[in-house]
């Protein structure tokens, strides 16, 4: 049998009654396109994007649905078991089900035709997620969940006898206007190979990665205040420094610890031919000072907001962040470029990630510039045609 929510069941009698109607007997039944069934510890569910929700539906019901490539005879169901036809009805009633003839669901909308069935899946699982208001009557109930999962620290903890590298509290001057900065950021690829001064590269970690201030956030503790928005100031965005090209720091992968403002030493320099590799041959980090591998620590997000909407919030965490990183980079002198094209698995193994939940999530590489004598990178081509919109 299907359990079904409860606004459904108060249908549960009409259907019974609709079933016996010999039109809605004899119809040939196929699951809508697409559908998704998740097997979980409490039974099994069926979900699609085009419905919103999910029901629970019987073992004995799900082995109907998808060993029927000819159709769900409905009349046969009926004489064989009145309970799994209202199950097959009450389905069709909810919108799982279709005639076999009916073509509209064949394919997908846009965009999810290009971007697949799943993606627009989880788009609609994190759509209109309850939240709770500081003043309302469930904010007790959700502290004491919170109180029931283990808290994530705010920050990584390393080895008291760890080996770091301090780097320069004294911040690069800024001399640009933020006039200046907004009409000035542009992605750079092409670099001159010239070393990244030290107090720059430090001055540019410190703002995009690490804290500027510290509040006390009442039962959520004492929280990281940094240039990037971050929701709930959970800042899960963790920074692996590619040093390629930077004054006074030996070439090599080393972890940000923004409390400290160091580097934490990770592995061995790496080529550029295989960092290029890892971002699919884009040609920035042939000449680059510096990148950087974003990961979340997202048990440090999930905690606070267990519903699935924050991996949305996440991603737009180290947007934020990416944009200090260009925005700060401009006002320093430097050149930035930012990208999400980068080989996933290969970069959490070179990473060395072993923290449950942490992923690679951006790629963000900086050097010295090359540019056009208006500022502009070498590539930028000024348009021959009008601007249509």
């Amino acid at each position: 049998m299907c359990r079904v929510p409860h606004q459904v069941r108060d249908t549960a009698h009409a259907v019974r009654r609709v079933i016996r109607f010999k039109e809605y007997e004899t119809v040939k039944l196929r699951l809508i396109d697409p559908v998704f069934f998740s097997v979980r510890g409490d039974g099994t569910y069926m979900s699609s994007p085009r419905i919103k929700g999910r029901v629970k539906v019987h073992p004995l019901v799900v082995g109907i649905l998808t060993s029927a490539p000819d159709g769900i005879d409905t009349e046969a169901l009926t004489a064989e078991s009145e309970n799994v036809a209202l199950a097959i009805a009450k389905l069709r009633g909810l919108g799982y089900l279709t005639s076999m003839d009916n073509a509209g669901d064949r394919e997908l909308p846009a965009p999810w035709k290009e971007w697949g069935a799943l993606a627009w899946q989880f788009h609609q699982s994190i759509r209109d997620a309850p939240f709770v208001r500081p003043e309302s009557e469930g904010i007790a109930e959700y502290y004491e969940s919170l109180n029931g999962r283990d808290r994530p620290a705010n920050s990584r903890r390393m080895e008291p006898d760890g080996e770091i590298l301090l780097l320069p509290r004294v911040r690069a001057r800024m001399p640009v206007s933020f006039q200046d900065v907004l009409e000035g950021r542009r992605t750079h690829r092409d670099f001159s190979g010239d070393p990244i001064p030290l107090d720059e590269f430090a001055t540019l970690l410190q703002y995009s990665f690490g804290p500027l201030r510290f509040i006390d956030a009442g039962k959520m503790g004492v929280l990281e205040l940094r240039a990037n928005a971050s929701g709930g100031s959970r800042h899960e965005t963790e920074a692996y420094v590619v040093v390629l090209n930077v004054v006074g720091v030996d070439p090599g992968i080393y972890r940000y610890e923004g409390i400290r403002h160091g580097l934490v030493p990770v592995r061995e320099a790496v080529p550029s031919e295989a960092l290029e590799h890892l971002t699919f041959n884009q040609g920035f980090f042939e000449k680059a000072g510096f990148g950087v591998f974003t990961t979340a620590f997202s048990t440090r997000m999930s905690w606070k907001y267990p519903h699935p909407r924050a991996y949305k919030m996440l991603l737009h965490n180290v947007g934020h962040v990416a944009q200090v990183f260009s925005m700060t980079s401009v006002a320093l002198g430097l050149g930035a470029a930012i990208t999400g094209a980068f080989r996933d698995t290969e970069v959490e193994q070179l990473l060395g990630n072993d923290e449950p939940g942490e992923f690679a999530t951006f790629v963000m590489v900086c050097g010295i510039p090359v540019q056009t004598g208006d500022g502009l990178p070498v590539r930028y081509r000024t348009p021959s045609a009008a601007f249509v919109p």
